[in-house]
């Protein structure tokens, strides 16, 4: 890797990071209007409805648009980029509204929750939010766009928090309230995003099978993948939700999770970028793990010092608890992110059968623990399995990762 192309490297991880980090700040602030406005049980109402949407939605994928972005990696040609992402815009169509009449589905299923049920009717026209930003991470990743991704992490913060401070403070807040502006300003950004990709639709055919050839090899073994490891990281928010007689917990613990996962976000970062020079190495240079690695433990050791006391500050003593929930997920987090950083570099070599392996160990110990645990020990239950997970997870893709390296160095 030449100077120049290092150099450019570092600035977009230095941007996608900063931009990361202040998506990370105004997370925190969204979450404080929420948790300001809204009582316990309504904010984990709106949590427990978002764990089920974003589940759903991860099913409905089926690999294709991390195919699409190994495609766009792969090739120098923008035009045929551009045609890879038409395909992958029409096939965003078909499972929004795939997605959106399952909320129907969701309300009949929760009628014994009626407040819980007439939120999945509320949130059919908004929904489409995660199946929005998926197409903008891998798309980003695959064409090595980080300006997009780095500004669908703050954008939508910076419109939302001024406005639903002032329209919660003026005429009061309500879970329905909240789904709709909240989800409905990320639908409007997303889609804004989606746009500016540029995604071209002629001559789809084509592009459609060389992104179903693709896909067979590919893309579906991430997705089987996934449905396992992925899909079950939303379990936790509906096994706890049925383990207790209303969704406090959910909430609690979701907020957790909302200020801990940005841990994992320097490592994924330095994969994402590295995504598409990553297809055309033999290794990942050892400069970039241990520096990685360097970066991670300094930002944890930061967020464990200083986690409670802003919890306590930013947050009522209603949420204090998420302080103590947050300091045990933070090591949990940054070995995942870390784990992450060996996942892009397989992928970007097309290994998706070792990535899957990997997400199916994870899955099967999280869907043990988020329903044993869970059961047994309650919201501790959920943490340490997701601590157990991200270690497992981190030690697959390592092993597989220095198998890999290995058997090209001899091969």
């Amino acid at each position: 890797m030449n100077n120049m192309t290092l150099e450019k490297h570092n600035r977009q991880i230095l941007i996608l990071y900063v931009a990361t980090l202040a998506g990370v700040v105004m997370g925190m602030l969204a979450s404080i209007v929420n948790t300001r406005f809204l009582s316990t049980e309504e904010y984990g109402d709106v949590r427990y409805v978002q764990n089920i949407i974003n589940f759903v939605a991860t099913l409905l994928l089926f690999g294709y648009f991390l195919s699409g972005a190994r495609l766009m990696a792969l090739s120098e040609d923008q035009i045929y980029g551009r045609r890879v992402k038409g395909a992958m815009v029409v096939i965003l169509t078909i499972v929004c509204l795939a997605l959106s009449l399952s909320m129907p589905i969701c309300y009949f299923l929760h009628m014994n929750k009626p407040t819980v049920a007439m939120l999945f009717l509320v949130s059919m026209p908004v929904c489409f939010y995660p199946l929005f930003l998926n197409y903008i991470d891998q798309t980003t990743q695959g064409d090595n766009q980080m300006g997009r991704l780095a500004l669908a992490r703050v954008l939508p913060y910076i419109v939302y928090i001024p406005l639903a401070y002032y329209l919660y403070s003026t005429f009061g807040a309500t879970s329905t309230r909240m789904v709709l502006l909240q989800w409905g300003i990320y639908t409007v950004i997303y889609i804004g995003i989606i746009i500016s990709t540029k995604p071209l639709f002629r001559q789809i055919g084509s592009v459609w099978k060389s992104l179903n050839d693709e896909n067979k090899r590919y893309g579906i073994q991430l997705y089987i993948g996934s449905l396992v490891m992925v899909a079950t990281n939303y379990l936790a928010g509906i096994s706890l939700g049925y383990f207790n007689a209303d969704n406090k917990e959910v909430g609690f613990y979701t907020l957790a999770l909302t200020v801990t996962a940005p841990l994992a976000a320097l490592p994924t970062i330095v994969g994402a970028t590295f995504f598409r020079k990553f297809a055309t190495q033999p290794c990942i240079p050892s400069k970039v793990i241990w520096s990685t690695v360097l970066m991670t433990i300094v930002t944890c050791v930061c967020f464990l010092l200083l986690i409670q006391p802003v919890v306590e500050y930013l947050y009522t003593d209603r949420y204090a608890v998420v302080g103590t929930y947050a300091s045990y997920l933070s090591v949990g987090f940054c070995i995942h992110g870390l784990g992450d950083m060996f996942n892009r570099y397989l992928c970007s070599h097309g290994q998706g059968v070792s990535v899957r392996n990997a997400s199916i160990a994870n899955g099967i110990f999280k869907m043990l623990g988020y329903v044993v645990l869970v059961a047994l020990f309650n919201t501790n239950g959920a943490i340490a399995t997701t601590i157990i997970c991200d270690v497992v997870y981190f030690a697959f893709l390592v092993y597989y990762y220095l198998r890999f390296v290995k058997n090209g160095e001899n091969g």
